[in-house]
Formats: structure tokens, C-alpha cells, sequence
């Protein structure tokens, strides 16, 4: 007489473990995405901060954005406050979802393994690819660009721009040229750029106007085409005894000499941060993030969103039990996005 107990005991203890090994990943799973999407109960991101719909037909619709040191996870500035700066995964991928660029520049990502797969699931069935500076500065602030596969393809780059690291420490800016998939007559350069911050670097970040400048006539000349995007975070803050407004001047003044326009952002504002009493829960707006163009028309002015466009520039209060969901979740630095015309010279 054969003797199955055995056996049968050997299969229920397989589809045991195997129970046990699926309850495990899938708890896992579970805490993963818990944790990835841990923040503050609230709104969040919501449609009304972040562009109505997609860009017109004959538009192109491009973006920047500082992901303020991607991923972030900092403790509480003041334990009065109740708050900390931590990146929320899924709150950055309704962000880059909502945009609807179709081109996008990033400073500050210190993660370049991580950022990749939240831009393509952000993307849906858009096959999003990206390109990083190899250079961060002393921070690991890496430069990006990326776009739509399915609309533009790498014609050159990425290209270091190392000429504006004027002293140890500094990131070097970025260049990427695309040309449409649809229109092969469409081309253009995307710069992305991310500048010495403080009020006592004005004149290293003069030097890196200047010196990129120079950069863009010789690749204008090297490249026979006038179309360009330069944007990024210009950190436009002034300094001793030099208003922010002043600084701005001087940096469109250097870029018109070789052609470049700032266009107007209607927002008025693209980063919030402490206001002058310091961890008091009360943030004030700044316009650091910059776009200039050359070749390209633009077809209105550039937006911020987000808080910004929640608080159109005025004062943010973000205290223990009313923190604001994008600045602390997301960035202190709004996503910045406008549309140029396609086809057209």
C-alpha cells in the first residue's frame, strides 16, 4: 500500500510558502507605494494648479522645472512647525503628468537612477526619454532634458556646458538639439541651465551669463540655426546693494546681445521660500526660473503653477496643521511651462 501523506504534506507546504511569498511582496508593494506617496492630507495637486488640457494644435508646449534636490527627505527646519521638505513620488508624477510638455528641462536631480521611471510612468503611452549632465557640482544637482520619442528624435548632445563653472563647486549647464518626427524642417536647441545661488555670488553668476553667452554665438555659428531654448533656474536674487529687478536687466541685456528675448511669465513668481523672520511658517515668492528664446515664437507668455498659481505670488502661510501639500511634497520652486508655434519660421 503506497503512502501519499508525505507527498501531500510536501505540496501544501510548497503552496504555503508560495502564499506566503506573494502575501509578503504583495505587503511590500503596499508599503512601497504607502511610503513613496507618504505627505500631507489635503488637495495636493490639483487640476486647477497645473495647465487646462493640451497645447493647440500647431503648439508646442515645454516645460522646466527645479525638483529641488530629487528625492528629498529632510527632518523639520523647527519642531514648532510639524513640517518637512520630503519628495511625494506620486504627487511629483501627477505634476509631470498634468504638464502636458512634450519637452521639459530639470535642475537638482541628485537621483538619476530614481527619476527615469516616475518621468515614463508620468508619460502614460508617451516614451519619454531623457538625458542627464554628468556634472552636478558639489550638491550632485544634476541637469536634464527629456521629451516625447514619439514626436522628436536626438539629433545632438547631451553637450556639457562647462564653460559657466567659474569656480569649484558649480554645475555646468546642459544642450540637447531635437528635431519633430513630423516636420524634419524643425529643429531646435533646448539649454538648461542652473546658476550660482546667493546674494554675495551676483557677480560669478554675471560671469556665467557672460560666459554662456559666448558659448551660444559660437553654437549658433556651429550650427547654422538660430532656434533655441535657454531656461532654467538663473537664481535672479540680486545682491549687495543690487535689487533682483537690476540683476534681471543685466542678464537680458548680455543674452540680447546674442539674440535671446525673455518671455514674460504671467505668473510673476516661480519659488517661494522664508521669509525674513525666518522658520515662522510664512513663505515669500521670488522669480528665479527664467526662459529666453531665439528663432521661436512664442504664443503667449510663460506660466508658473502649482503654489504659485495658488497664491498668484502672494505670501504662502504653511504652518504645523495647515502645511501646504505642493511645497513641502513637491518643490519650493514651481513647474514653469509655455507654447511656441510650430512649422514656422
Amino acid at each position: 500500500m503506497r503512502h501519499t501523506f508525505p507527498m501531500r504534506r510536501s505540496k501544501l507546504l510548497v503552496a504555503i510558502v508560495v502564499v506566503a511569498v506573494i502575501g509578503v511582496v504583495a505587503l511590500a508593494l503596499h508599503l512601497r507605494v504607502k511610503l513613496r506617496c507618504a505627505g500631507f492630507a489635503g488637495p495636493g495637486v490639483t487640476a486647477a494648479e497645473l495647465p487646462p488640457g493640451q497645447p493647440d494644435a500647431g503648439e508646442l508646449r515645454i516645460a522646466h522645472f527645479n525638483l529641488r534636490n530629487f528625492p528629498l527627505d529632510e527632518r523639520p527646519p523647527s519642531a514648532n512647525l510639524g513640517f518637512s521638505r520630503r519628495t511625494n513620488i506620486c504627487d511629483m508624477e501627477d505634476v509631470l503628468a498634468g504638464l502636458g510638455a512634450q519637452v521639459m528641462g530639470f535642475v537638482e536631480v541628485c537621483d538619476t537612477r530614481r527619476f527615469p521611471p516616475i518621468l515614463r510612468r508620468a508619460g502614460g503611452e508617451r516614451p519619454m526619454r531623457i538625458l542627464f549632465s554628468q556634472g552636478g557640482g558639489d550638491g550632485g544637482q544634476h541637469l536634464a532634458v527629456a521629451w516625447d520619442g514619439d514626436a522628436f528624435e536626438l539629433v545632438e548632445g547631451p553637450v556639457e556646458i562647462d564653460a559657466v563653472v567659474v569656480k569649484p563647486g558649480l554645475r555646468p549647464a546642459l544642450a540637447v538639439r531635437l528635431r519633430s518626427r513630423l516636420d524634419s524642417k524643425l529643429d531646435f536647441t533646448v539649454v538648461e541651465v542652473h546658476l550660482d545661488s546667493g546674494r554675495d555670488d551676483l557677480q560669478h553668476r554675471l560671469d556665467q551669463v557672460r560666459l554662456l553667452a559666448n558659448w551660444l554665438k559660437a553654437w549658433f555659428e556651429l550650427t547654422g540655426d538660430p532656434d533655441l531654448i535657454l531656461q532654467g533656474d538663473f537664481n535672479t536674487m540680486g545682491g549687495r546693494h543690487v535689487s533682483a529687478e537690476d540683476e534681471l536687466q543685466q542678464v537680458d541685456a548680455i543674452l540680447a546681445e546674442v539674440g535671446l528675448d525673455r518671455l514674460d511669465n504671467a505668473t510673476g513668481c516661480s519659488q517661494y521660500r522664508e521669509g525674513p523672520g525666518g522658520f515662522e511658517g510664512v513663505f515669500r515668492s521670488s522669480l528665479l526660473d527664467l526662459v529666453y528664446l531665439s528663432g521661436l515664437q512664442a504664443t503667449g507668455p510663460a506660466r508658473s503653477w502649482l503654489h504659485c498659481e495658488r497664491q498668484q505670488c502672494g505670501d504662502l502661510i504653511s504652518r504645523a496643521g495647515e502645511e501646504d501639500g505642493t511645497f513641502f511634497d513637491v518643490s519650493d520652486h514651481c513647474p514653469v511651462t509655455f507654447e511656441v508655434r510650430m512649422g514656422e519660421e
